[in-house]
């Protein structure tokens, strides 16, 4: 297939709204895929490339969209997907010199497509979700095959291309398997432990950790380590290899989390932590540094048994029985009441963790699903921004302005500093007030985007600030979302970039 043919179905994703349409559409674009191409044209299709995060700075990424076009004849996915292959191998300015040849073969709208596709922020209205959904009606699935099938091979380009080669009736024969990772099962937000326990009787607490997400795999001596995002991070964590070892089983599949501890034994921020999987030279070095602790919380499979069918509360007394050192297992509790519970999220505060999960006792383990099952409560701070843009929404929010640029005052009070975005939070009528009202302060605008001057005010909450090269401010908020909209306030009377500063040292324990 030719990579302007991708475009053409994205484009007709983008323009219709039903997700009946929308899969229709997929479904029709896998007809068109060949064999060698599945793999990777499932990943495009769904707004994403096989090869990860290239870290190409925008920078270069502005000098290939504004490079001369040498040719007229678009390049195969195949050979898209190669020069991507390439680029990931390259470093630094040796990735614009791999990827400028393929730029000149390609026209303009083609060249934003897949910076789009680069940097993970293709704009179609659909995404792995309806893929997934194409993918059981192309090949005829009931929605428990298509969601067993994705739990035994979570790479949605992979699993399609298992089933174009082998067929459906393949399904019968994946299973749970050692070193295959699996989709970890993710979180709700809750706002507070009141809310909990207004909705939901049969609970457990855990503390929720700062971490890096492990997935740990053992066969006899042989054990490998997978992050949330399926990537195999074994090297960065000897001492958890040695860990695993001395378990006392021969196979299995745990669920936890890798925090960096201090000499008091206190949890480090986790951009400390990040020094280990980011480094891959001084391993040695960085273990003395950056000591590790793991906390494991969930067992998926032990020995044979595929655990991820059966209840919160008997995977955690299997999970106790195999890690027999309590200082490796998440520290949890049931609570009898309310001030128990409160005790205990105030206790992991104290402790240096971000709060607590909540996770329902009869729950079973659901791969990459985030439903009513396990929540996280976190401590929160909250600051006024300034809107400096918002982008249109897809999906449900088409015909709404949504994504919004949020910035903060310098330390001078004269200039906005965007310190991130978001879509969170938003109600239908906040929806509604920003699209009527944010285009009386237009600065310009283009496909996606409108500039504003600042002159809108919002409440945000967010539970962290981390450092962010991509922002000229240096930071970024996290888990940031909008709690109102403040017309009692000018954006001369906003927090600060010194403000952000000093709640960053208090989340990071300085203060």
């Amino acid at each position: 297939m030719k990579f302007q043919v991708l475009v053409e179905y994205s484009n007709r994703l983008r323009r219709v709204a039903s997700r009946t349409e929308k899969v229709n559409i997929i479904v029709d674009f896998l007809k068109d895929l060949s064999k060698r191409e599945a793999a990777f044209g499932v990943k495009y299709i769904s707004g994403v490339v096989r090869q990860g995060k290239l870290n190409i700075a925008w920078k270069g990424l502005s000098e290939l969209l504004n490079s001369r076009r040498r040719g007229l004849d678009s390049p195969s996915l195949f050979q898209i997907d190669k020069y991507l292959d390439k680029a990931r191998s390259a470093k630094g300015r040796d990735k614009i010199r791999v990827l400028l040849p393929l730029f000149e073969r390609l026209s303009k709208q083609e060249r934003k497509y897949l910076v789009s596709l680069i940097v993970g922020e293709l704009q179609q209205g659909a995404g792995e979700g309806l893929v997934k959904l194409a993918i059981a009606k192309f090949f005829d699935l009931s929605d428990e095959e298509i969601e067993r099938a994705y739990l035994q091979k979570p790479d949605i380009g992979e699993l399609f291309a298992y089933l174009l080669s082998k067929g459906k009736t393949a399904i019968e024969t994946l299973g749970i398997r050692i070193f295959s990772p699996v989709k970890p099962m993710l979180a709700q937000i809750a706002e507070s432990i009141d809310d909990v326990f207004i909705e939901y009787d049969d609970f457990a607490l855990e503390y929720k950790l700062d971490g890096v997400r492990i997935q740990v795999h053992r066969n006899e001596d042989d054990v490998r380590i997978f992050s949330r995002h399926l990537r195999d991070i074994t090297s960065h964590f000897p001492e958890l290899v040695e860990t695993a070892r001395k378990l006392p089983v021969r196979e299995f599949i745990l669920d936890g989390e890798a925090i960096g501890i201090d000499a008091k034994g206190k949890p480090v921020p986790f951009q400390v932590l990040a020094r280990r999987t980011t480094r891959k030279k001084d391993i040695t070095k960085m273990q003395k540094q950056v000591p590790i602790l793991p906390q494991f919380f969930d067992a998926l499979y032990v020995d044979g048994d595929d655990l991820t069918g059966r209840t919160y509360v008997e995977r955690v007394k299997v999970l106790s029985d195999i890690v027999r050192n309590k200082r490796h297992l998440t520290a949890r509790m049931k609570p009898i009441s309310k001030d128990d519970a409160v005790d205990f999220y105030t206790t992991s505060l104290k402790k240096g963790n971000e709060g607590v999960m909540v996770k329902i006792l009869d729950s079973t383990y659901r791969p990459g699903k985030r439903g009513k099952f396990w929540f996280k409560i976190k401590s929160a701070h909250t600051i006024d921004c300034a809107i400096l843009a918002a982008e249109w929404g897809h999906g449900r929010r088409r015909g709404f302005l949504s994504n919004l640029h949020l910035g903060v005052l310098d330390e001078t009070g004269s200039k906005y500093l965007m310190v991130g975005k978001t879509f969170k939070g938003l109600t239908d009528k906040m929806l509604s007030w920003l699209t009527d009202n944010l285009p009386k302060y237009k600065l310009h605008e283009d496909r996606w985007t409108v500039y504003v001057k600042p002159e809108v005010v919002v409440e945000i909450a967010f539970n962290e600030v981390q450092k962010s090269p991509k922002y000229e401010s240096g930071v970024a908020l996290r888990f940031a979302r909008v709690k109102k909209i403040r017309d009692d306030k000018t954006a001369k009377k906003i927090n600060t970039i010194l403000d952000l500063g000093k709640l960053s040292r208090i989340s990071n324990g300085i203060e």
